[in-house]
């Protein structure tokens, strides 16, 4: 017998082994439950990469909201507290508003307004959060003309630019507090949108004091 036809029959005794129906079953559920499980751990990362990321930008707003407010005031002679861009009512010792009027004088005569800068919350409703936005009129020459007359007219709410995205006031629902004529503590929180369906949020707490 030729050593060809000893490996013929030694393959005919022995077939080749392969993958049988109930094997490829098991290794399909096998791969179905790795699978089903790593899923949501993806899931998991995803969304706390984007709430991350929310906070990273809630932090940045407040940072730069804090900054840019404070320094405002500090060259500021005095302010106005209102009870929003459209409802005018003065808010004074004790009241909150979502309007607030930073005023400076001219320097060399300080019967003259030269900048008036406003920031206020837009919403549709007052319980809604909504963005923080702002404006920055500067007169040259400055002028004597009244205060009321020169803020923006209720018209133009929502058409100045916005410096946060969304916020709530804490002060009774509005976001700027009148601490006795004196100061202005600004309460609010700040939110972004984390992952979807989701929002990160923090408060911020901070006082501004006009030099007037």
């Amino acid at each position: 017998m030729t050593f060809s036809r000893k490996a013929a029959q030694k393959s005919a005794l022995h077939p080749k082994a392969g993958v049988t129906l109930t094997e490829l079953l098991i290794g399909m559920t096998i791969s179905a439950v790795v699978l089903g499980g790593a899923i949501p751990l993806f899931l998991m990362g995803s969304t706390t990469a984007a709430n991350g990321m929310g906070r990273l930008l809630i932090n940045r707003d407040i940072r730069n909201f804090t900054n840019e407010m404070i320094e405002n005031a500090r060259y500021a002679d005095y302010f106005k507290t209102y009870t929003s861009f459209s409802d005018r009512t003065e808010q004074n010792d004790g009241g909150s508003g979502d309007f607030l009027i930073l005023v400076h004088r001219d320097v060399s005569d300080p019967d003259k307004i030269g900048r008036v800068i406003g920031y206020y919350r837009y919403t549709l409703s007052e319980e809604a959060e909504g963005p923080v936005l702002m404006f920055d009129n500067k007169y040259s020459p400055s002028t004597s003309t009244d205060l009321g007359t020169l803020l923006p007219g209720a018209d133009t709410k929502g058409t100045h630019g916005e410096i946060i995205e969304l916020s709530k006031g804490l002060s009774d629902g509005k976001l700027f507090y009148n601490f006795y004529d004196r100061s202005v503590v600004v309460r609010g929180e700040i939110i972004h949108i984390g992952a979807v369906g989701e929002q990160v949020t923090n408060t911020y707490n901070f006082t501004v004091s006009p030099r007037g």
